[in-house]
């Protein structure tokens, strides 16, 4: 809000001292007014654009509902003497950060914001108003600066049908980082040790009880099952959250899963690689509204769309 009307105002309320009472008096108070006003005004248009604002960009992984820190630098390009800036910054709701560049050529504003949901969220730097010294100007000056964070998807249970792990193979040699296998490509071979989490059925109960220690098989191509789990482009962050419970359910039990999201790919089938997975799944950007149209791939074994829809086998 302005005050240029109490500045009318009072101009008008000098011309008529100076008609009516005195002269002097009237003369000395409108340039008084008038010169404050001026001066304010002119060194706010002269300052405008003397100044950036530079939203720096967030790093690391969070959870959802997690509050994330975030920076703001200020930095002083020119003659720039400010007394109000205001910073507008949008996530989930509204943030406000009043400062001013009077004294300083450089400032770092700090701030936080409550991540609300898997995958991607943005913070935007909509909006810098500035305001002269009179309080007559209010000038708003757009940014559309972002910043992303990523967010690990929620550990849930999974609320869908029963799967069971598809009966096909792997058709790729990315369902686990880890595999090994020996040269000529003769499977079975490699090993690691047990990892709380691993699958029953990996395990080499022979080799183990020689070895004294549980042992369980690097080799994806013996007999593992595969399964491939499709979230199409109008899902929403519910849809991530409850492939990656479906895909810890599926490894459980001794299978590898394949994600596919926008044309992009990441597998699992093991603790450490479905780790490896949820962090995939937190750089993820979904969908704003469960209302666009999707093709789901013909090698899609299980379905997420909208806001949690679960189907089976693509047609």
């Amino acid at each position: 809000m302005t005050h240029l009307a109490s500045y009318i105002q009072a101009l008008f309320f000098a011309a008529l001292f100076m008609t009516f009472i005195n002269a002097d008096i009237g003369w000395a108070m409108i340039y008084i007014i008038g010169g404050i006003s001026l001066l304010s005004s002119v060194s706010l248009f002269l300052s405008k654009k003397h100044f950036k604002a530079e939203l720096r960009e967030l790093s690391g992984t969070a959870e959802v509902g997690q509050s994330v820190d975030f920076e703001i630098k200020l930095t002083r390009t020119g003659f720039c003497f400010i007394p109000y800036i205001e910073l507008c910054l949008s996530a989930d709701s509204r943030i406000s950060i009043r400062t001013s560049l009077l004294f300083s050529g450089t400032k770092t504003l700090r701030g936080s914001f409550k991540t609300t949901h898997s995958g991607i969220n943005r913070l935007e730097l909509d909006l810098i108003t500035v305001r002269d010294f009179a309080g007559l100007f209010n000038l708003k000056i757009p940014v559309g600066q972002a910043a992303k964070k990523a967010v690990l998807p929620k550990i849930v249970e999974y609320n869908g049908p029963e799967i069971i792990p598809s009966v096909l193979p792997a058709d790729d040699e990315d369902a686990e980082e880890g595999i090994s296998v020996v040269r000529g490509g003769l499977p079975g071979c490699e090993h690691r040790d047990y990892v709380p989490g691993d699958s029953p059925k990996r395990i080499n109960y022979k080799l183990s009880a020689k070895r004294n220690r549980l042992l369980v098989r690097l080799d994806e191509s013996a007999g593992f099952s595969a399964t491939n789990i499709f979230i199409a482009e109008n899902s929403l962050p519910v849809c991530c959250e409850q492939a990656f419970a479906l895909a810890k359910i599926l490894v459980s039990k001794g299978g590898s899963v394949k994600i596919i999201h926008k044309n992009e790919t990441k597998g699992a089938s093991s603790p450490e690689t479905l780790a490896r997975l949820r962090e995939w799944l937190a750089f993820r950007e979904f969908a704003g509204n469960s209302e666009q149209t999707f093709s789901p791939p013909k090698e899609a074994d299980i379905i997420f769309s909208g806001n949690g829809t679960i189907s089976t086998r693509a047609a």
